[in-house]
């Protein structure tokens, strides 16, 4: 799966568990096996993906997992994208 991911912008949780939630069923993994690639529990990946409170850590190797990167911009950043 080398295709590139589209930027999301998520301004919540609830917003970056969704984006997860696209990005691992683009990735034809199963919550169970997303789980298991992390060593958490299948209730830890739902917890991630309704926007509810788990580790940075954890966040961060899911989205790597179904081949998104993350990164945080201050909200009072100004940056312009260019394709």
């Amino acid at each position: 799966m080398n295709q590139e991911r589209p930027l999301v912008w998520a301004f919540t949780s609830q917003e970056l568990g969704a984006a997860l939630r696209r990005y691992r069923k683009d990735s034809a993994l199963s919550q169970d096996g997303l789980a298991e690639r992390l060593g958490v529990s299948r209730m830890t990946v739902s917890r991630l993906e309704h926007g509810d409170a788990v580790s940075l850590d954890t966040a961060v190797a899911a989205l790597s997992e179904c081949g998104a990167k993350l990164a945080g911009v201050p909200k009072s950043a100004r940056i312009r994208m260019v394709p």
